[in-house]
């Protein structure tokens, strides 16, 4: 990676991990770099709904960080591949080095498994997913025919400030009181914090290849829990025995108005996590966070992201 890049172009600004990917390259190419920041949220220092249109750059980007969104409460799934196409129709004037795409692990359609890896074929399951998957593809295409060096990265559920999807869920259901654990369930989850996503990407540029993201350590869902409590003031979560739980996930079947189905305990109680092995031996000195120590651990101040 260049160290003497002038511009580097963060695109999708209303996404929330783009705050972390400014730090990352301002904190790793230094103040002399101009970072700009494209899109329709609150840091974009070049405000556009990339939806609606392509537009011109201030400048000729050497390197492209973009994040449209890490899950689908973040974007709609039909707003992805215009956005995709835009930003390349912005960038085909003066082509970029290289880019890294943030797209997700929901492209292999997984509900439960164990390290599952690039290898995997993608079936996604789910409109978003697919709109991810068929972003990727196009990302592909364009940087093959402009010579742009591309690597994208598939992060499992990112942890941060501003995180939805699935995470989202379950620290609302803990602060509403409505979360329990399963007695004896022992099931773990991949997740990544998003500090780390964002160096990993910084760190990626002028690479190439498909990645997984993970924190490597893929904690149990229990204590995954705990820790997203922990920032919830020590939330307490009570515990049921699985046959209690498998009851009124039976009765929330029939009475949407409960906590609980079949499909919601079969998520929680299932193990689903990803192979990032292909990225550390990439990054030997990235060395992401135990996002459960992370979270029990890390004094927030007023530069916390």
């Amino acid at each position: 990676m260049d160290s003497t890049v002038e511009n580097i172009l963060i695109a999708g600004t209303h996404d929330f991990v783009s705050p972390y990917m400014f730090r990352a390259a301002r904190d790793s190419f230094g103040e002399e770099t101009q970072i700009w920041m494209l899109g329709d949220g609150p840091l974009a220092g070049i405000p556009v709904d990339l939806t609606s249109g392509s537009i011109t750059l201030p400048a000729k980007m050497e390197y492209v960080i973009y994040t449209d969104a890490t899950d689908s409460s973040q974007l709609a799934a039909d707003k992805l591949m215009p956005m995709a196409d835009n930003l390349i129709r912005s960038l085909e004037p003066h082509a970029p080095c290289a880019m890294i795409y943030i797209s997700t692990v929901g492209v292999y359609g997984k509900t439960s498994g164990e390290n599952v890896s690039e290898a995997t074929a993608p079936a996604p399951l789910t409109d978003f997913d697919r709109a991810k998957l068929a972003v990727e593809k196009r990302l592909t295409e364009w940087c093959a025919t402009h010579a742009v060096k591309l690597a994208i990265l598939r992060p499992a559920p990112v942890v941060g400030t501003g995180m939805g999807g699935e995470l989202r869920t379950m620290v609302n259901r803990i602060y509403r009181a409505t979360y329990r654990h399963v007695i004896g369930d022992e099931s773990r989850m991949s997740v990544v914090h998003a500090t780390d996503l964002a160096s990993a990407a910084v760190m990626l540029l002028g690479s190439e290849g498909i990645y997984n993201i993970t924190d490597g350590i893929d904690p149990t869902r229990h204590d995954l829990a705990e820790a997203l409590s922990s920032r919830l003031n020590r939330k307490r979560i009570y515990s049921l025995p699985a046959k209690r739980m498998k009851l009124i996930a039976r009765i929330g079947d029939w009475l949407p108005i409960t906590v609980y189905n079949t499909k919601r305990l079969q998520l929680q109680t299932s193990t689903l996590t990803y192979d990032s092995t292909k990225l550390r031996e990439a990054l030997p000195d990235w060395h992401p966070a135990d996002v459960t120590d992370y979270l029990t651990s890390h004094v927030y101040d007023a530069s916390s992201l």
